[in-house]
């Protein structure tokens, strides 16, 4: 069984119906997703979401959808922490528990609340055996990708800690497009989410390094 808090429900007890949340990043289980809460249907939502299961619905939009219609699949992040803050906003700290299919959406309070079905995710409460070379093929591409791009990491820190919680987090912090984000969201296991990203990040381009050369002296 998957480390879990003791106060997150077992999967048989995840509720029918969520308060969802839009935004453009994909919350996977395990994942750690900090969310500025600021307007008064932000706060009505986390309120509700406080008062019952403690699960926010997040998922993301469809790019340059007029409709603001949605991905079908999301994550459910559970309220970790929150702090209040003077100015009437909340910071708020969500962690990933389980992905879920949206069957249908309503709008109560100028929210949205949502009919969700879980039955595709069970495994996500569960821990997933993968095979070392798959680790280190991507652990292969990540180090060429952050050393193309010329970014610092502590790889100690990465190498101590479970592969899917490195990956389910990567996919919050990294630099890549909705559609490519909702992709890793919705691969069903950790070792094809892996064989993906590696090769995501195997298509980015290197970034544009520009050098300046000396201004011309003047007399």
């Amino acid at each position: 069984m998957k480390p879990k808090s003791p106060f997150v429900q077992p999967f048989e007890a995840l509720p029918n119906t969520l308060p969802i949340y839009v935004l453009e990043n994909a919350l996977l289980p395990g994942g750690e997703l900090p969310l500025e809460m600021r307007t008064d249907v932000d706060l009505a939502l986390f309120t509700l979401a406080l008062k019952t299961d403690q699960l926010i619905g997040m998922i993301q939009p469809r790019q340059n959808d007029a409709d603001h219609e949605t991905f079908e699949i999301g994550c459910a992040g559970r309220i970790r922490q929150y702090r209040e803050r003077k100015d009437g906003r909340l910071n708020v700290m969500l962690t990933g528990v389980c992905r879920y299919r949206l069957i249908d959406v309503s709008i109560k309070d100028d929210y949205r609340i949502a009919r969700v079905d879980w039955s595709d995710y069970a495994h996500d409460y569960e821990t997933e055996s993968v095979d070392q070379a798959v680790i280190d093929a991507f652990k292969t591409t990540l180090r060429d990708y952050f050393d193309r791009h010329r970014m610092q990491v502590d790889w100690k820190v990465l190498d101590d800690r479970p592969i899917e919680e490195v990956v389910n987090n990567l996919v919050l912090v990294m630099n890549m497009d909705l559609e490519s984000k909702q992709l890793l969201l919705e691969a069903l296991t950790v070792k094809e989410r892996l064989r993906l990203f590696a090769e995501l990040l195997g298509q980015k381009p290197d970034p544009i390094i520009t050098s300046v050369s000396e201004s011309p002296r003047t007399n």
